[in-house]
């Protein structure tokens, strides 16, 4: 029974290595730290430690690298920009000047249009002046070089037509000058070189139907005796004065005379020439009374180309041309 202990021997037992246990497990923790304190023996947390601390300079330096590209990189971005900028500012400059030199043109076609419209008439305007003096020329030409009324009537009136589409006050007076000319050309009588034409024209239709006194003359002797015949042969009595005889182998040239000098008259007529045509009348007379029996239609003919021929063949026209020359004057006066 003695080697069995009581629970309160255990219990006092437990009590006392309970304390030394604590201080022996101190004394070796201390001992421990001492150890690992003093010693170059590292722990392998400490080891992870540093190469972590290796790892991030690699990456620090990779990253500087990569740093460092990108900034090369956007340096070279900045330059091409940059040379961009410095196109883009001379594209401007161009541009500026171009507009500058639109804009200067621009001012001097407004100017111009300006110009024209302040002009004192359009070209519409332009091209009706133009028009109503060639009318004019015309007319007068048609009235000095041949004498044509009726020509000469008719390119004033054109003439007036557009001179009357124009707007402008200052035509009024060439409008006043024109109405007068054509007055005045309507005024005048029927044109004597129309007459003296006229009265050519009904001799040469007379001529063939007028016997020569040739012809007259052989009919005579035929219905004579023999002996009549013979000494009408023998000795050939012939009137005196203007109505003279023209043998039959004469007869021939002088038709052709007669021809040659109405021929004469009507280029004179033609020229405006009264001289000329006097002078052709009084040597067709000749000629009509040498060659054809006068008869009434004859004598009528004759009388009234001297008549006509005692006449000028111009007609008095102070006023032809007087519409040119106005418009001519008002032409100089507005040209700059």
């Amino acid at each position: 029974m003695s080697d069995i202990q009581t629970p309160t021997t255990a219990t006092k037992n437990k009590t006392r290595f309970g304390p030394l246990s604590i201080v022996l497990i101190l004394i070796a923790i201390l001992a421990t730290w001492g150890y690992l304190r003093f010693s170059d023996l590292k722990l392998p947390w400490q080891n992870q430690g540093n190469e972590d601390t290796k790892l991030s300079l690699e990456s620090v330096d990779q990253r500087l690298l990569e740093t460092e590209n990108h900034v090369s990189q956007l340096e070279s971005e900045r330059n091409a920009l940059q040379q961009r900028l410095n196109e883009s500012a001379n594209r401007t400059n161009v541009l500026r000047d171009e507009i500058l030199g639109v804009t200067e043109r621009a001012a001097l076609i407004e100017e111009s249009i300006a110009a024209l419209s302040e002009s004192e008439h359009s070209a519409q305007d332009n091209l009706r002046i133009n028009e109503a003096t060639l009318f004019l020329t015309l007319a007068k030409e048609r009235w000095q070089l041949s004498g044509d009324l009726a020509g000469a009537v008719h390119a004033t009136e054109l003439a007036r037509i557009s001179i009357d589409h124009l707007k402008n006050p200052k035509w009024l007076n060439l409008r006043q000058t024109i109405t007068q000319e054509l007055t005045a050309y309507r005024a005048l009588d029927t044109d004597p070189a129309a007459i003296a034409k006229g009265e050519l024209d009904a001799l040469q239709a007379l001529l063939p139907q007028l016997v020569t006194l040739s012809s007259q003359k052989s009919n005579t002797e035929t219905s004579k005796h023999g002996m009549t015949r013979l000494i009408n042969a023998l000795i050939q009595v012939q009137p005196t004065g203007q109505q003279t005889l023209i043998s039959p182998s004469e007869r021939s040239a002088a038709k052709t005379a007669l021809a040659l000098d109405m021929t004469t008259a009507r280029m004179a007529i033609l020229l405006r020439n009264s001289s000329d045509f006097k002078a052709s009348i009084l040597r067709i007379n000749q000629w009509l009374l040498r060659l054809y029996a006068d008869t009434p239609a004859l004598k009528e003919r004759r009388e009234q180309l001297l008549l006509v021929a005692s006449k000028p063949l111009n007609q008095n026209m102070p006023l032809a041309g007087s519409s040119l020359n106005e418009l001519l004057l008002m032409q100089q006066g507005s040209a700059p």
